[in-house]
């Protein structure tokens, strides 16, 4: 694993066969977004593609933190690269294994009007991805088009009068 410090910028393998980025606007405070997207043992209850997900490094998330999660048929091991709370949570791990797909995973939150901006961004490499890179590109493109309305939807649910 990279080391990182608050200074440095963890991200995305940009020479990956597999990189996507997607980015919206949320009308609720970076707080609530945050507390959404890092509860990661409660994300089954608003990402119902995620079957389970548990993070199993005890206290706040940092760097090193382990958690296990499945997604698309794939069971998966991540660990936290970088966290500034708020702001930025990166992640990198393996499905189905280290000769499996390795992604790396970046969360940016920006302040915007009323709410916040959320982008997030990810690659993929690996065996699987090098012999056949156009439906894990088409995948992961739906995926995080997916994560960010199911954000947005219950971020603004939360925030709403």
């Amino acid at each position: 694993m990279e080391n990182t410090t608050d200074t440095d910028e963890a991200g995305i393998d940009v020479s990956a066969p597999v990189v996507s980025r997607h980015s919206v606007t949320v009308t609720a405070s970076a707080d609530t977004v945050w507390r959404i997207l890092t509860d990661i043992d409660a994300w089954t209850t608003w990402l119902p593609e995620i079957p389970y997900a548990r993070v199993e490094t005890p206290g706040p998330l940092a760097p090193g933190s382990v958690f296990r999660w499945s997604a698309a048929g794939m069971e998966i091991e991540s660990t936290i690269v970088q966290v500034r709370p708020r702001e930025r949570l990166v992640w990198r791990g393996y499905g189905d294994g280290p000769d499996g797909v390795l992604g790396v995973h970046v969360w940016a939150l920006t302040p915007a009007g009323d709410g916040v901006e959320v982008s997030t961004e990810e690659s993929f490499a690996g065996p699987p991805v090098d012999a056949d890179p156009g439906p894990f590109q088409e995948g992961l493109d739906t995926t995080l088009a997916r994560w960010l309305e199911r954000l947005k939807a219950t971020a603004e649910a939360v925030t709403a009068p």
